[in-house]
């Protein structure tokens, strides 16, 4: 009896061995797959923006011309079922010889392609001569002047330091300006509301340290004096908190090239209000007070696009902005040194991919390049595995 006691407890423990690592070894491989197929999630976005770049070079550029251009990426949805609809879908065959497929492959992937150049770009080093950064600044001011905001600006910070907005475009110029000297901002403003008069060269030099904010911490550190690499470094410069970034993170981005314009097509109605305000002409019109004037604009926004699926102009989109009721500078709605464009070549894609009970989620930011052969993949900017 002892040793039948004995061979019994022998064989439920090993019985239970194998079960944990029968299950180690499938979370093990759902987890390369998942890894795996969110990586095919990048690449096929990839491959998905450069079509839209091959089909947006080929659409004319004239004025006058009335161009129906699709928005691939958004026609399209990014997902496992588009490759299963592409190419049949990958199946498994089972060893033995002759035997039927065994059923789709496990695993699915996901992706979300998000348009950087929609996006408010807090990168504040273009070229003063350029007029862009009186555009980017005037972007940055139309997203952040409501008085709803104004419990982010009204406090010090840990280190006792309050930032007004002025000082915050300031402190982000200074933190990718070449110089060790703080900037000043060379803008007039109306007593209340959002109004903001920009020269085209928004910034002169100061006269003070541009690290004072920076030294009265236990954490000294000087101002980097460079581009930022990734939306994180936000939280390096002064006034850029948490609270801060839980409010305008989904709205800013720090990942376009230099003297980037601002893409109109969007539609999500935060955006599309910054747009308007930034066109608008004059500035302090009261229909823009109005939440009606919004509501309208993102339905027309809405039908002309047919949901975001084809493209608007900067010209375009200002007769919508009219159509709802404020009148636009036309002189921003085209040139070289118009703040705005309808093309974009910067996106961020959230590759979510899983296989059984894990998942994987890659954020990737790619920029689209023209070659010799045609657009490029696109090189990569930020990649981060959650």
């Amino acid at each position: 009896m002892v040793a039948v006691a004995v061979l019994t407890a022998l064989a439920a423990d090993l019985a239970y061995e194998s079960q944990v690592s029968l299950r180690i070894a499938a979370n093990a491989r759902n987890d390369l797959q998942a890894a795996y197929l969110a990586r095919s999630g990048v690449a096929l976005s990839r491959l998905v923006l450069s079509f839209q770049q091959e089909l947006d070079a080929a659409a004319p550029t004239l004025p006058g011309q009335v161009v129906v251009r699709p928005q691939l990426w958004k026609l399209a949805p990014v997902t496992s079922e588009l490759t299963d609809a592409l190419f049949g879908g990958a199946t498994r065959i089972r060893p033995e010889e002759g035997a039927a497929p065994a059923g789709p492959a496990a695993g699915t992937f996901q992706v979300d392609l998000d348009d950087e150049a929609t996006k408010v770009n807090f990168q504040l080093d273009a070229l003063g001569q350029s007029g862009l950064l009186a555009g980017q600044v005037q972007a940055i001011w139309q997203l952040i002047c409501q008085p709803g905001w104004d419990p982010l600006f009204d406090r010090e910070d840990a280190n006792g330091v309050r930032v007004s907005r002025p000082d915050l475009l300031i402190n982000l110029r200074d933190w990718v300006d070449v110089d060790p000297i703080t900037s000043a901002l060379a803008a007039s403003f109306a007593p209340s509301g959002c109004v903001m008069a920009t020269p085209q060269s928004p910034f002169e030099a100061g006269y003070g340290d541009e690290n004072f904010p920076y030294d009265r911490g236990d954490d000294r550190y000087r101002a980097k004096n460079a581009r930022m690499d990734s939306l994180d470094e936000l939280y390096l410069v002064s006034g850029i908190g948490e609270a801060f970034m839980a409010a305008f993170r989904d709205q800013i981005t720090v990942y376009l090239p230099r003297d980037a314009q601002r893409n109109v097509n969007d539609t999500n109605p935060v955006r599309l209000y910054t747009l308007a305000r930034m066109m608008a002409a004059p500035p302090d019109q009261p229909r823009l007070a109005d939440p009606a004037f919004l509501e309208t604009l993102v339905k027309l926004v809405q039908v002309r696009t047919l949901g975001g699926v084809l493209a608007l102009t900067p010209s375009d989109f200002g007769t919508l902005v009219a159509e709802a009721g404020v009148g636009v500078d036309q002189n921003l709605l085209a040139g070289p040194n118009s703040p705005f464009t309808d093309r974009s070549t910067v996106f961020r894609l959230r590759s979510a991919g899983r296989a059984g009970d894990v998942q994987k989620t890659l954020d990737v930011v790619v920029r689209l390049e023209k070659t010799a052969q045609g657009t490029a993949p696109g090189r990569i900017l930020h990649w981060r595995e959650e």
